[in-house]
C-alpha cells in the first residue's frame, strides 16, 4: 500500500508542476471481490485515500465500485491495478 500511495503521489505531483498534462481522467466501474459492508468501507477509503483516485458510489447490489481516477491509460490495466494493490488485501485483512 506504501508503495502505491509514493507512487500515486509522485504521479499527480509530476503531472501538476509540468506544463504538459498526462492526465487522463475517467470513471471505472471495478467489480468488488470484498462483500462485507467494513471491507467496502475500507476499499473505498483507501481508494480515496490515493492521491489521483476517489471512490464515488458503490452500486445498490454491492457488486461494484465505481472510482474516478485521473490517469487511465489501459482500462483494465487500471482496474487490475486497484483489485490487486488495494482490494486483495482488504479482503486478505478483513474476509
Amino acid at each position: 500500500m506504501l508503495r502505491e500511495l509514493i507512487l500515486s503521489s509522485l504521479r499527480v505531483a509530476w503531472d501538476v508542476v509540468t506544463p504538459r498534462h498526462r492526465a487522463r481522467p475517467g470513471i471505472l466501474a471495478v467489480p468488488l471481490d470484498v462483500r462485507t459492508d467494513t471491507g467496502i468501507w475500507v476499499f473505498a477509503n483507501l481508494v480515496s485515500l490515493t492521491p489521483g483516485s476517489l471512490s464515488l458510489d458503490v452500486a445498490e447490489d454491492r457488486m461494484t465500485i465505481f472510482i474516478h481516477t485521473m490517469f487511465i491509460d489501459d482500462v483494465e490495466a487500471v482496474r487490475a491495478e486497484i483489485k490487486n494493490a488495494m482490494e486483495r488485501r482488504v479482503k486478505e485483512a478483513l474476509e
